[in-house]
C-alpha cells in the first residue's frame, strides 16, 4: 500500500468522525438533549483538529514528504480551533483558572442561551448560542468549523477524480 493512501485513510477517517459529532450534536440540539449537545460539541472540534495536524504539515517532516504537496497553498481554515482543543483537552487547568476568578456572581454552565442578552462572559463556562460554542470566555462558530471539513471533503473528493 501507498504511505501517502496511509495518510489519506486517517484523514477521511478522522472526517468521518467529525461529520459523525457535528451530525449528532445538530439532532442533540434539535432535541434539546443538553448533555449530549456539549458532549458532541467537544468531540467534533477534537476530531477536526485531528485533520488539522495532519495535513498542516512541515515538508522536512516524514509525513511532509507524503503530504505536503496536497495540501500546500490548499485554503482550508482549521487552525482556528486548535486553541478550542486546547482549551478542551486541558479542561482541567481552564477549570481551575474559572473557579480561582470566580467571586460569588452567578455562575451557568451547558445552558444554550440563544437569542439571551446580557450573559457576561464571566457568568458562564460553556453555553451554546445558535452554533456559537462559547468556552472560557472565547466563541468558536461550529457551522463554519463544520463547513470548513465539507471543503475539505470536496477537495479529497476533487483529489479522486484527479482534482490534485
Amino acid at each position: 500500500m501507498d504511505k501517502t493512501q496511509i495518510y489519506l485513510g486517517e484523514i477521511q477517517t478522522q472526517i468521518t468522525f467529525a461529520k459523525r459529532a457535528f451530525e449528532e450534536y445538530l439532532h442533540a440540539l434539535t432535541a434539546s438533549d443538553i448533555p449530549s449537545v456539549f458532549f458532541h460539541a467537544h468531540h467534533f472540534p477534537i476530531h477536526v483538529t485531528n485533520i488539522d495536524k495532519l495535513i498542516d504539515v512541515d515538508v522536512s517532516s516524514f509525513r511532509g514528504q507524503y503530504l505536503t504537496s496536497l495540501f500546500s497553498g490548499k485554503t482550508i481554515d482549521l487552525k482556528q480551533f486548535r486553541r478550542l482543543r486546547n482549551h478542551l483537552e486541558h479542561f482541567a487547568e481552564r477549570l481551575d483558572m474559572w473557579v480561582k476568578n470566580f467571586s460569588g456572581h452567578a455562575f451557568f454552565d451547558m445552558n444554550i442561551i440563544t437569542g439571551a442578552k446580557g450573559f457576561p462572559t464571566k457568568a458562564f463556562l460553556r453555553a451554546m448560542n445558535g452554533h456559537i460554542f462559547r468556552f472560557h470566555g472565547e466563541d468558536y462558530d461550529l457551522q463554519e468549523l463544520h463547513s470548513e471539513v465539507e471543503r475539505l471533503v470536496q477537495l479529497l473528493d476533487g483529489r479522486k477524480g484527479g482534482g490534485f
